[in-house]
This record gives structure tokens, sequence and C-alpha cells, in this order.
């Protein structure tokens, strides 16, 4: 065979190949277009209940509804709609630092927590479950303390009773004796369902950052993964 015959010969078992796993791509998408068609229907559908409820159009009744829907629990879409994002995730060597914010201190300490937990698994597949709750409660000797041990508590909390917390309420926050209580809200973390993130080894002192304003706090945080 010449050279020529060779090279043709070649081309067209690297054609054949070429055609042979982009077919297998292609069969791929399209066994997976249901569950994508049905993500785009849920992030639209969350869309349209967050714009309902800012408008005041929808109720209690359309929020029992669809978490009732299919028989299968729902995410609490009043609960979607206050959940704001209030935080980002900064380049750290090594490390991540968090960079929480809100119209307040307390705000801001909230935002924090839930930032952390988002950094763990996705939080768009935890559901705030009526019946599955977080207490906490921690004392410090200043301000940065105080947010060491709140975000550090939540983290003990994870590791002991495996709760994710999709939502974090302040109940009371004293600045004289430096206390916080708080309730987390969520659902029990499962790897049939959660995503795993990044494991949070610890939360540090290093550059701990809070901007306290009149109308703004910013609190800059790095963990240890």
């Amino acid at each position: 065979m010449s050279q020529a015959s060779t090279a043709d010969a070649a081309a067209l078992n690297t054609s054949t190949e070429t055609s042979s796993s982009s077919g297998g791509d292609v069969l791929d998408n399209i066994s997976n277009l249901p569950q994508r068609r049905t993500n785009r229907k849920k992030r639209e559908r969350d869309r349209g209940i967050r714009k309902m409820f800012r408008e005041g159009r929808a109720s209690d009744e359309d929020d029992e509804d669809e978490k009732q829907e299919d028989g299968k629990p729902k995410r609490n879409l009043k609960a979607l709609v206050n959940a704001e994002v209030k935080y980002e995730y900064l380049d750290h060597t090594a490390d991540v630092q968090f960079h929480a914010w809100g119209a307040s201190l307390k705000e801001a300490f909230e935002q924090v927590v839930v930032c952390m937990f988002s950094y763990m698994t996705d939080l768009d597949t935890v559901d705030i479950q009526d019946d599955i709750s977080v207490d906490v409660q921690v004392k410090a000797h200043d301000l940065d303390s105080l947010l060491y041990a709140f975000m550090d508590e939540f983290i003990f909390q994870f590791a002991t009773e495996d709760t994710v917390c999709k939502q974090v309420t302040i109940n009371s926050i004293d600045l004289d004796n430096w206390t916080i209580t708080a309730t987390g809200r969520g659902e029990k973390f499962d790897l049939k369902k959660h995503p795993q993130g990044t494991e949070i080894k610890a939360i540090t002192y290093s550059n701990m950052q809070i901007h306290q304003k009149q109308d703004r706090t910013d609190i800059y945080v790095i963990v240890d993964i």
C-alpha cells in the first residue's frame, strides 16, 4: 500500500472514531434532556413565584400548593423570596475568604453563615423543613471572637447533627455582653440529594474584618479548607 493510501486510511479511522465519540456525546445529551428541561422549568417557576410575592400577587394557598405538588415536600417559596444572596467568595492562597454584607450587623452575621453552608453544598438543593432547626447560643469577649464563635458553632452543629442551614435568623444579639442566640433552618445533609462541596475545617482570625457603617456592614472571614 502506498504512503498516500496509508494516510487516507488513517484519516478515515480518525474520522470514524471522532464521529462515534460525537455520537455518544449526542446520545448522552439527548438522554439528559428531560432532567435539564425539568431543572429549567423549576428555575423559571421559582423566578415567577419570587416575582409574584414581591408584587403581592401570591397567596399562602399558592405556597401550600407548591409544597404539596406530587405529594413531595417543596421548598418554602416565601423563604426563597426573602433569601437574597448577600455574599461572595474571594480567592485566597490555599484557603478561601468569605465576604458577606447586610443592612445591619445582624444581617451580615446571618449572611456569612449562609455563605459558609453554600460553600459546603448547593443550597438550591436544600429544602427548609418545618420540623428541622438548629438553635445556637454563643458568648465571646469582643466582636471578632463573637463572629468566630458564631460561625464555629454552626460548623459544630453540622458535624454532629448533619443539618445544612439554608436560612439563619439571629433572635438576639447583645454587644454589651457579647452574646448571640440564633436559629438555623434547613434539612439533614444527604449525599443522594445534596452535592458535596468543600469541607470547612476551621474558622480563622487571619485578616478577619468587620466594617460597620450607618446602613451597611461588611464582613470578611478566611476559613481553613
